[in-house]
Protein backbone atom coordinates (compact mmCIF):
# COMPACT_ATOMS: atom_id res chain seq x y z
CA UNK A 1 0.00 0.00 0.00
CA UNK A 2 0.65 3.43 -0.19
CA UNK A 3 0.63 5.23 2.71
CA UNK A 4 1.00 9.46 2.83
CA UNK A 5 2.04 10.86 6.21
CA UNK A 6 0.41 14.28 6.33
CA UNK A 7 1.97 16.78 8.90
CA UNK A 8 1.95 20.37 10.29
CA UNK A 9 5.81 22.22 10.67
CA UNK A 10 7.74 20.58 12.89
CA UNK A 11 9.37 16.77 13.30
CA UNK A 12 7.57 14.13 14.68
CA UNK A 13 9.54 11.19 16.04
CA UNK A 14 6.16 9.20 16.21
CA UNK A 15 5.63 9.25 12.44
CA UNK A 16 9.25 8.50 11.73
CA UNK A 17 8.84 5.36 13.65
CA UNK A 18 5.17 4.56 12.10
CA UNK A 19 7.14 4.95 8.48
CA UNK A 20 9.57 2.66 9.57
CA UNK A 21 7.03 0.01 10.82
CA UNK A 22 4.95 -0.04 7.63
CA UNK A 23 8.05 0.18 5.73
CA UNK A 24 9.30 -2.89 7.24
CA UNK A 25 6.22 -4.59 6.52
CA UNK A 26 6.83 -3.86 2.45
CA UNK A 27 4.65 -0.50 2.04
CA UNK A 28 5.56 2.57 0.67
CA UNK A 29 5.56 6.11 2.73
CA UNK A 30 5.47 9.85 1.88
CA UNK A 31 5.19 12.81 3.89
CA UNK A 32 3.67 16.07 3.05
CA UNK A 33 4.55 18.88 5.05
CA UNK A 34 1.93 21.73 5.50
CA UNK A 35 4.30 24.85 7.14
CA UNK A 36 1.48 26.38 8.31
CA UNK A 37 3.52 29.47 8.29
CA UNK A 38 2.19 32.62 10.65
CA UNK A 39 -0.69 29.92 11.62
CA UNK A 40 0.65 27.79 14.38
CA UNK A 41 -2.03 26.34 16.51
CA UNK A 42 -2.18 28.17 19.91
CA UNK A 43 1.52 29.76 19.32
CA UNK A 44 2.20 32.27 16.52
CA UNK A 45 -0.69 33.61 14.55
CA UNK A 46 -0.88 36.50 11.53
CA UNK A 47 -4.04 35.55 9.36
CA UNK A 48 -2.69 37.98 6.72
CA UNK A 49 0.61 36.26 6.23
CA UNK A 50 -0.91 32.80 6.92
CA UNK A 51 -3.44 33.77 3.92
CA UNK A 52 0.26 35.13 1.84
CA UNK A 53 2.41 32.19 2.54
CA UNK A 54 -0.27 29.71 2.93
CA UNK A 55 1.11 25.81 1.03
CA UNK A 56 -2.78 24.37 0.86
CA UNK A 57 -2.91 24.33 -3.14
CA UNK A 58 0.68 22.88 -3.06
CA UNK A 59 0.17 20.17 -0.46
CA UNK A 60 -3.18 18.96 -2.56
CA UNK A 61 -1.33 18.85 -6.02
CA UNK A 62 1.44 16.86 -4.73
CA UNK A 63 -1.25 14.29 -2.72
CA UNK A 64 -2.89 13.83 -5.88
CA UNK A 65 0.35 12.63 -7.70
CA UNK A 66 1.61 10.51 -4.97
CA UNK A 67 -2.36 8.71 -5.48
CA UNK A 68 -2.44 7.46 -1.84
CA UNK A 69 -4.30 4.70 -0.51
CA UNK A 70 -4.27 5.72 3.05
CA UNK A 71 -3.48 9.09 4.36
CA UNK A 72 -2.26 9.89 7.76
CA UNK A 73 -2.61 12.50 10.51
CA UNK A 74 -1.06 12.35 13.99
CA UNK A 75 -3.41 15.08 15.80
CA UNK A 76 -2.65 17.57 18.37
CA UNK A 77 -5.86 18.60 19.76
CA UNK A 78 -4.72 21.97 19.26
CA UNK A 79 -3.84 21.51 15.68
CA UNK A 80 -7.36 18.94 15.14
CA UNK A 81 -9.07 21.52 13.04
CA UNK A 82 -6.48 22.04 10.81
CA UNK A 83 -5.96 18.49 10.21
CA UNK A 84 -10.10 17.82 9.88
CA UNK A 85 -10.30 20.00 7.25
CA UNK A 86 -6.85 19.35 5.08
CA UNK A 87 -8.21 15.55 5.49
CA UNK A 88 -11.08 16.33 4.22
CA UNK A 89 -9.99 17.97 0.90
CA UNK A 90 -6.93 15.25 0.69
CA UNK A 91 -10.00 12.84 0.28
CA UNK A 92 -11.60 14.64 -2.38
CA UNK A 93 -8.62 15.52 -4.22
CA UNK A 94 -7.46 11.51 -4.19
CA UNK A 95 -10.10 9.13 -2.71
CA UNK A 96 -7.64 7.87 -0.17
CA UNK A 97 -9.05 6.64 3.19
CA UNK A 98 -7.78 8.78 6.39
CA UNK A 99 -6.54 7.34 9.48
CA UNK A 100 -6.13 9.47 12.26
CA UNK A 101 -4.14 8.80 15.71
CA UNK A 102 -2.00 11.05 18.13
CA UNK A 103 -3.01 12.27 21.41
CA UNK A 104 -6.46 13.67 20.12
CA UNK A 105 -7.62 10.90 18.99
CA UNK A 106 -7.00 9.11 21.70
CA UNK A 107 -8.02 11.09 23.85
CA UNK A 108 -11.84 11.73 22.73
CA UNK A 109 -12.16 8.95 19.89
CA UNK A 110 -15.65 8.47 20.04
CA UNK A 111 -15.41 12.62 18.63
CA UNK A 112 -13.08 11.94 15.81
CA UNK A 113 -14.95 8.57 14.42
CA UNK A 114 -17.69 9.92 14.18
CA UNK A 115 -15.78 13.21 11.41
CA UNK A 116 -16.86 12.11 7.86
CA UNK A 117 -13.31 13.12 7.12
CA UNK A 118 -12.16 10.29 9.42
CA UNK A 119 -12.35 6.40 7.97
CA UNK A 120 -10.44 4.89 10.94
CA UNK A 121 -8.93 6.16 14.48
CA UNK A 122 -5.92 4.68 15.75
CA UNK A 123 -5.69 4.30 19.50
CA UNK A 124 -2.18 4.79 21.71
CA UNK A 125 1.11 3.85 19.98
CA UNK A 126 0.62 2.94 16.31
CA UNK A 127 3.86 0.93 15.41
CA UNK A 128 1.64 -2.20 15.69
CA UNK A 129 -1.69 -1.21 14.70
CA UNK A 130 -0.93 0.58 11.57
CA UNK A 131 0.73 -1.82 9.46
CA UNK A 132 -1.92 -4.06 11.08
CA UNK A 133 -4.00 -1.57 9.28
CA UNK A 134 -2.59 -1.53 6.32
CA UNK A 135 -2.63 -5.44 5.72
CA UNK A 136 -6.65 -5.36 6.52
CA UNK A 137 -7.23 -2.65 3.86
CA UNK A 138 -5.61 -5.04 1.70
CA UNK A 139 -7.22 -8.96 2.82
CA UNK A 140 -9.82 -8.13 4.57
CA UNK A 141 -10.87 -9.53 8.22
CA UNK A 142 -11.35 -8.11 11.28
CA UNK A 143 -9.98 -4.46 12.49
CA UNK A 144 -7.12 -4.98 14.32
CA UNK A 145 -6.04 -4.12 18.05
CA UNK A 146 -5.98 -0.36 18.67
CA UNK A 147 -8.04 0.56 15.28
CA UNK A 148 -11.67 1.36 15.33
CA UNK A 149 -13.47 2.20 11.79
CA UNK A 150 -16.87 2.44 10.55
CA UNK A 151 -19.47 0.06 8.60
CA UNK A 152 -22.63 1.22 7.14
CA UNK A 153 -22.84 4.06 8.81
CA UNK A 154 -21.54 2.26 12.36
CA UNK A 155 -18.77 2.56 14.35
CA UNK A 156 -16.33 -0.62 14.40
CA UNK A 157 -14.12 -1.17 17.11
CA UNK A 158 -10.83 -3.33 16.72
CA UNK A 159 -9.51 -4.86 20.71
CA UNK A 160 -8.25 -2.52 22.64
CA UNK A 161 -4.76 -1.18 22.11
CA UNK A 162 -1.62 -2.63 23.28
CA UNK A 163 1.68 -0.78 22.46
CA UNK A 164 5.32 -2.67 22.18
CA UNK A 165 6.25 -4.19 25.18
CA UNK A 166 10.04 -3.95 23.88
CA UNK A 167 11.53 -1.26 22.55
CA UNK A 168 14.39 -3.00 21.50
CA UNK A 169 12.40 -4.71 18.74
CA UNK A 170 11.51 -1.72 16.73
CA UNK A 171 13.18 -0.95 13.76
CA UNK A 172 14.85 2.60 14.12
CA UNK A 173 13.07 5.55 12.87
CA UNK A 174 13.12 6.49 9.67
CA UNK A 175 14.70 9.67 9.33
CA UNK A 176 14.74 10.35 5.43
CA UNK A 177 10.83 10.71 5.81
CA UNK A 178 11.44 14.38 6.91
CA UNK A 179 14.98 14.71 5.53
CA UNK A 180 13.34 14.82 1.91
CA UNK A 181 11.11 17.17 3.14
CA UNK A 182 13.83 19.77 3.86
CA UNK A 183 16.99 20.04 4.34
CA UNK A 184 16.62 22.04 8.10
CA UNK A 185 15.73 18.10 9.46
CA UNK A 186 19.06 17.47 9.16
CA UNK A 187 20.52 20.14 11.80
CA UNK A 188 20.20 17.71 14.88
CA UNK A 189 19.12 14.50 15.66
CA UNK A 190 15.67 13.76 17.97
CA UNK A 191 15.73 10.28 19.26
CA UNK A 192 13.73 8.61 22.41
CA UNK A 193 15.49 6.27 24.55
CA UNK A 194 12.22 5.69 26.09
CA UNK A 195 8.48 5.65 25.76
CA UNK A 196 6.19 7.33 28.77
CA UNK A 197 6.62 8.40 31.83
CA UNK A 198 6.87 7.73 35.59
CA UNK A 199 5.08 11.03 36.81
CA UNK A 200 1.13 11.81 36.67
CA UNK A 201 0.92 15.06 35.85
CA UNK A 202 -3.12 16.55 35.58
CA UNK A 203 -2.63 18.33 32.68
CA UNK A 204 -0.49 15.88 30.39
CA UNK A 205 -1.20 13.40 28.22
CA UNK A 206 0.68 10.43 29.95
CA UNK A 207 -2.47 10.39 32.11
CA UNK A 208 -4.29 9.34 28.95
CA UNK A 209 -2.03 6.95 27.69
CA UNK A 210 -1.54 5.04 30.91
CA UNK A 211 -5.47 4.35 30.97
CA UNK A 212 -4.97 3.21 27.53
CA UNK A 213 -2.87 0.63 28.12
CA UNK A 214 -4.15 -0.65 31.41
CA UNK A 215 -5.69 -3.60 30.49
CA UNK A 216 -3.23 -4.58 28.48
CA UNK A 217 -0.73 -5.00 31.05
CA UNK A 218 2.24 -2.96 29.03
CA UNK A 219 3.74 -0.23 31.29
CA UNK A 220 3.27 2.89 30.08
CA UNK A 221 7.31 4.00 30.94
CA UNK A 222 9.24 1.65 29.02
CA UNK A 223 13.06 2.22 28.22
CA UNK A 224 15.42 0.87 25.35
CA UNK A 225 18.60 -0.64 26.27
CA UNK A 226 21.94 1.22 26.25
CA UNK A 227 23.03 -0.35 23.49
CA UNK A 228 20.24 0.14 21.15
CA UNK A 229 20.11 3.86 21.64
CA UNK A 230 23.68 4.04 20.87
CA UNK A 231 24.03 2.01 17.72
CA UNK A 232 21.42 4.11 16.30
CA UNK A 233 23.67 7.42 17.17
CA UNK A 234 26.45 5.51 15.55
CA UNK A 235 24.55 5.33 12.42
CA UNK A 236 23.60 8.89 12.59
CA UNK A 237 27.00 9.90 13.19
CA UNK A 238 27.55 9.68 9.61
CA UNK A 239 24.69 12.41 8.50
CA UNK A 240 26.93 14.77 11.35
CA UNK A 241 23.78 16.38 12.62
CA UNK A 242 26.09 18.46 14.77
CA UNK A 243 23.56 17.40 17.99
CA UNK A 244 21.28 15.53 19.46
CA UNK A 245 17.77 16.16 21.43
CA UNK A 246 16.30 13.46 23.53
CA UNK A 247 12.57 13.56 23.48
CA UNK A 248 12.35 11.53 26.45
CA UNK A 249 9.34 13.10 28.95
CA UNK A 250 11.81 12.63 31.77
CA UNK A 251 15.23 11.82 30.50
CA UNK A 252 16.67 11.16 34.26
CA UNK A 253 13.27 8.54 34.79
CA UNK A 254 16.03 5.62 35.75
CA UNK A 255 19.34 6.90 37.38
CA UNK A 256 21.06 3.30 36.74
CA UNK A 257 20.73 3.25 33.31
CA UNK A 258 21.96 6.94 32.83
CA UNK A 259 25.03 6.33 35.13
CA UNK A 260 25.47 3.45 32.80
CA UNK A 261 24.98 5.01 29.13
CA UNK A 262 26.36 8.02 29.64
CA UNK A 263 29.95 7.05 29.80
CA UNK A 264 29.24 4.95 26.52
CA UNK A 265 27.67 7.83 24.99
CA UNK A 266 30.92 9.96 25.35
CA UNK A 267 33.11 7.12 24.55
CA UNK A 268 30.77 6.64 21.21
CA UNK A 269 28.24 9.07 20.06
CA UNK A 270 30.20 12.39 21.62
CA UNK A 271 27.39 14.63 20.06
CA UNK A 272 26.51 17.47 22.31
CA UNK A 273 22.75 16.85 23.78
CA UNK A 274 19.52 18.53 25.39
CA UNK A 275 16.98 16.62 27.52
CA UNK A 276 13.81 17.67 29.50
CA UNK A 277 14.64 16.53 33.18
CA UNK A 278 12.65 16.27 36.54
CA UNK A 279 14.24 18.42 39.28
CA UNK A 280 14.26 15.76 41.88
CA UNK A 281 16.84 15.25 45.11
CA UNK A 282 19.20 13.46 42.74
CA UNK A 283 19.46 15.63 39.92
CA UNK A 284 22.18 18.25 41.19
CA UNK A 285 24.36 15.44 42.12
CA UNK A 286 24.50 14.12 37.83
CA UNK A 287 25.11 16.77 36.70
CA UNK A 288 29.20 16.85 36.62
CA UNK A 289 28.42 13.48 34.27
CA UNK A 290 25.61 14.96 32.08
CA UNK A 291 28.03 17.70 31.51
CA UNK A 292 30.78 15.23 31.00
CA UNK A 293 28.84 13.00 28.34
CA UNK A 294 27.89 16.26 26.32
CA UNK A 295 24.93 17.69 27.66
CA UNK A 296 24.82 21.60 26.75
CA UNK A 297 20.92 22.10 28.37
CA UNK A 298 18.17 20.84 30.13
CA UNK A 299 14.76 21.78 30.58
CA UNK A 300 12.57 21.60 33.95
CA UNK A 301 9.64 21.57 34.42
CA UNK A 302 8.43 23.55 37.91
CA UNK A 303 5.13 24.86 36.79
CA UNK A 304 4.58 27.00 40.05
CA UNK A 305 5.92 27.55 43.12
CA UNK A 306 3.49 26.46 45.91
CA UNK A 307 4.10 22.80 46.81
CA UNK A 308 1.26 21.41 48.28
CA UNK A 309 -0.63 23.17 45.19
CA UNK A 310 1.58 21.42 42.81
CA UNK A 311 0.99 18.02 44.22
CA UNK A 312 -2.89 18.62 44.38
CA UNK A 313 -3.58 20.24 41.59
CA UNK A 314 -1.29 19.41 39.17
CA UNK A 315 -0.26 15.93 40.49
CA UNK A 316 3.82 16.95 40.47
CA UNK A 317 5.55 16.16 43.88
CA UNK A 318 8.59 18.36 43.52
CA UNK A 319 10.46 20.23 46.60
CA UNK A 320 11.49 23.41 45.86
CA UNK A 321 14.52 22.68 47.36
CA UNK A 322 15.65 20.30 45.07
CA UNK A 323 14.52 22.63 42.23
CA UNK A 324 17.17 25.08 43.18
CA UNK A 325 19.49 22.34 44.17
CA UNK A 326 18.79 21.45 40.08
CA UNK A 327 18.90 25.09 38.79
CA UNK A 328 22.56 25.68 40.51
CA UNK A 329 24.06 22.22 40.11
CA UNK A 330 23.29 22.53 36.42
CA UNK A 331 24.53 26.04 35.89
CA UNK A 332 27.88 25.30 37.54
CA UNK A 333 28.28 22.21 35.75
CA UNK A 334 28.09 24.58 32.54
CA UNK A 335 24.45 23.17 31.33
CA UNK A 336 22.05 25.99 30.35
CA UNK A 337 18.55 25.33 32.41
CA UNK A 338 15.54 26.36 30.80
CA UNK A 339 12.29 26.15 33.68
CA UNK A 340 9.13 25.95 32.53
CA UNK A 341 5.80 27.62 34.44
CA UNK A 342 2.18 27.67 34.05
CA UNK A 343 -0.09 30.64 34.36
CA UNK A 344 -3.59 31.21 34.90
CA UNK A 345 -3.78 28.46 37.22
CA UNK A 346 -7.38 28.20 38.84
CA UNK A 347 -6.27 28.76 42.38
CA UNK A 348 -3.33 30.73 41.72
CA UNK A 349 -2.50 33.73 43.58
CA UNK A 350 -1.34 37.27 43.35
CA UNK A 351 0.84 36.09 46.54
CA UNK A 352 2.32 32.76 44.83
CA UNK A 353 2.91 34.16 41.75
CA UNK A 354 5.24 36.95 43.67
CA UNK A 355 6.56 34.18 45.81
CA UNK A 356 7.92 32.18 42.38
CA UNK A 357 9.65 35.65 41.09
CA UNK A 358 11.17 35.91 44.49
CA UNK A 359 12.62 32.17 44.03
CA UNK A 360 13.93 32.85 40.76
CA UNK A 361 15.24 36.07 41.50
CA UNK A 362 17.61 33.95 44.20
CA UNK A 363 17.72 30.56 41.85
CA UNK A 364 18.31 31.76 38.16
CA UNK A 365 17.50 29.71 35.19
CA UNK A 366 19.14 30.87 31.65
CA UNK A 367 16.18 30.75 30.74
CA UNK A 368 12.29 30.82 31.50
CA UNK A 369 9.61 29.68 29.17
CA UNK A 370 6.11 30.78 30.63
CA UNK A 371 2.56 29.18 29.24
CA UNK A 372 -1.18 29.96 29.67
CA UNK A 373 -2.91 26.50 30.96
CA UNK A 374 -4.90 24.90 28.29
CA UNK A 375 -7.23 21.94 29.46
CA UNK A 376 -7.39 19.12 27.53
CA UNK A 377 -9.85 16.48 26.98
CA UNK A 378 -9.35 13.30 29.25
CA UNK A 379 -7.17 14.80 31.48
CA UNK A 380 -7.32 14.88 35.25
CA UNK A 381 -7.08 18.35 35.69
CA UNK A 382 -9.88 19.31 32.87
CA UNK A 383 -12.45 16.39 34.72
CA UNK A 384 -11.21 18.62 38.09
CA UNK A 385 -12.06 21.83 36.60
CA UNK A 386 -15.13 20.60 35.33
CA UNK A 387 -14.34 21.83 31.68
CA UNK A 388 -16.32 20.20 29.08
CA UNK A 389 -15.73 20.06 25.28
CA UNK A 390 -16.71 23.65 23.85
CA UNK A 391 -16.00 22.66 20.25
CA UNK A 392 -16.23 20.17 17.98
CA UNK A 393 -13.90 16.90 18.55
CA UNK A 394 -13.42 18.05 22.32
CA UNK A 395 -11.42 20.86 22.11
CA UNK A 396 -11.35 22.56 25.43
CA UNK A 397 -11.82 26.29 26.30
CA UNK A 398 -8.03 27.46 26.58
CA UNK A 399 -7.83 30.32 29.02
CA UNK A 400 -9.75 32.06 31.94
CA UNK A 401 -9.14 30.06 34.37
CA UNK A 402 -7.35 32.17 36.92
CA UNK A 403 -9.22 34.47 39.58
CA UNK A 404 -6.28 36.98 38.77
CA UNK A 405 -7.00 39.95 36.39
CA UNK A 406 -5.28 39.66 32.45
CA UNK A 407 -3.68 42.79 33.05
CA UNK A 408 -1.67 40.76 36.57
CA UNK A 409 -0.80 37.71 34.76
CA UNK A 410 0.90 39.85 31.92
CA UNK A 411 2.69 41.29 34.46
CA UNK A 412 3.77 38.86 35.77
CA UNK A 413 4.37 36.83 32.58
CA UNK A 414 7.01 40.00 31.31
CA UNK A 415 8.58 39.81 34.52
CA UNK A 416 9.05 36.42 34.86
CA UNK A 417 10.23 35.91 31.15
CA UNK A 418 12.55 38.79 31.66
CA UNK A 419 14.18 38.16 35.02
CA UNK A 420 17.17 35.53 33.90
CA UNK A 421 18.46 38.47 31.48
CA UNK A 422 18.41 41.37 33.83
CA UNK A 423 21.65 41.80 35.67
CA UNK A 424 22.05 39.20 39.29
CA UNK A 425 22.36 43.00 41.48
CA UNK A 426 18.61 44.06 40.30
CA UNK A 427 16.48 40.43 40.57
CA UNK A 428 15.11 40.82 43.66
CA UNK A 429 14.62 44.34 43.31
CA UNK A 430 11.98 44.05 40.30
CA UNK A 431 10.62 40.57 41.26
CA UNK A 432 9.07 42.40 44.15
CA UNK A 433 7.79 45.16 41.51
CA UNK A 434 5.79 43.45 39.16
CA UNK A 435 3.81 46.66 38.53
CA UNK A 436 6.51 47.85 36.40
CA UNK A 437 5.74 45.22 34.00
CA UNK A 438 2.45 45.63 33.10
CA UNK A 439 3.33 45.93 29.50
CA UNK A 440 2.40 44.42 26.77
CA UNK A 441 4.77 41.10 26.54
CA UNK A 442 3.04 38.35 24.63
CA UNK A 443 4.67 35.72 22.30
CA UNK A 444 7.25 38.40 20.67
CA UNK A 445 9.14 38.73 24.16
CA UNK A 446 9.04 35.43 24.79
CA UNK A 447 10.79 34.68 21.37
CA UNK A 448 12.87 38.02 21.99
CA UNK A 449 14.22 36.91 25.15
CA UNK A 450 15.31 33.02 23.62
CA UNK A 451 16.91 34.37 20.82
CA UNK A 452 18.91 36.63 22.84
CA UNK A 453 19.83 33.98 25.16
CA UNK A 454 19.58 30.65 23.33
CA UNK A 455 22.27 28.10 23.57
CA UNK A 456 24.14 28.11 19.91
CA UNK A 457 23.03 24.52 19.02
CA UNK A 458 19.21 24.96 20.94
CA UNK A 459 17.28 22.62 19.26
CA UNK A 460 13.51 24.20 19.62
CA UNK A 461 14.54 27.59 18.27
CA UNK A 462 17.14 26.88 15.74
CA UNK A 463 14.36 24.43 14.20
CA UNK A 464 11.91 27.67 14.33
CA UNK A 465 13.92 29.76 12.65
CA UNK A 466 15.65 27.46 10.09
CA UNK A 467 11.85 25.77 8.92
CA UNK A 468 10.57 29.52 8.64
CA UNK A 469 13.46 30.91 6.45
CA UNK A 470 13.45 27.84 4.49
CA UNK A 471 9.57 27.59 3.65
CA UNK A 472 9.48 31.26 3.39
CA UNK A 473 11.96 31.70 0.57
CA UNK A 474 10.41 28.31 -1.05
CA UNK A 475 7.41 29.95 -1.35
CA UNK A 476 9.01 33.12 -2.74
CA UNK A 477 10.29 30.91 -4.71
CA UNK A 478 7.15 28.92 -6.11
CA UNK A 479 8.17 25.49 -4.95
CA UNK A 480 5.66 25.69 -2.10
Amino acid sequence: MKILFVHNGYESLGIEYLSAALKAAGHETALLIDPCLFDEAGFWRSPALARLFSARAALLRKAAEFKPDLAAFSVFTDTWPWALALAGEIKAATGARTVFGGIHSSSVSEAVIKEGAVDFVCLGEGDLALPALAEHLEGGGPLPAGIWGKKDGSVVKGPPPSPPAVLDALPFPDKQLFAAAAPVFGSGYLISSSRGCPHSCAYCCNSVYRELYRASGVPCLRRRSAENVLTELEAAKAGAPGFVHFTDEVFNSDYAWLEDFLPKYKARAALPFSCFAFPDSRLAALAPALAAAGCFKVQLGVQRFDEEKRADLLGRRAANSDIAAAIKGLKAAGIYVTCDNILDLPDESAEELAALAGFYAENTPDHNEVFFLRLYPGTPLAARCGAGADAPGGLMRPSGHSPLPPGKQRAYFTLLTLLPRLPAFSRSFFAARPGLFGFAGGLGLRMISRLLSRPRKDFHTGRFLHLYSHFIFAKLRGNA
